[in-house]
């Protein structure tokens, strides 16, 4: 077992800090929390953001998070888009429709 290098409690599965390397429990894992000597290091970097905000072609960038706007219940559909698929699956019906009532009317009998 190793023991924590702040508190000296034994402790199977030690955290490992990035920034002094010493080998934690889990309640002095961060650095305030075990005197680190980089703490000026680990106050520098952002905290993680809340939130992710997708863009079109793939780009996420995190964001600062807080209280959503509007639902996803109450978002309304901005016009000008459409769904592609919709108006595939929309020409597929037609089509086998147009293709049903051709075969009716040449004259084709099943069985």
């Amino acid at each position: 077992m190793t023991r924590c290098d702040h508190c000296g409690n034994d402790v199977v599965l030690p955290f490992s800090c990035q920034y002094c390397g010493g080998k934690h429990c889990a309640e002095c894992r961060l650095p305030p929390n075990h005197d680190c000597i980089n703490i000026a290091l680990w106050n520098s970097k952002p905290r993680p953001a809340i939130g992710i905000s997708y863009k079109k072609g793939g780009g996420a960038t995190p964001t600062g998070g807080g209280n959503i706007s509007e639902s996803r219940h109450d978002a309304k559909k901005k016009t000008g888009q459409s769904i592609p698929y919709m108006k595939i699956m929309i020409a597929i019906v037609i089509l086998i429709i147009i293709g049903i009532a051709w075969l009716i009317f040449s004259g084709y009998h099943m069985g």
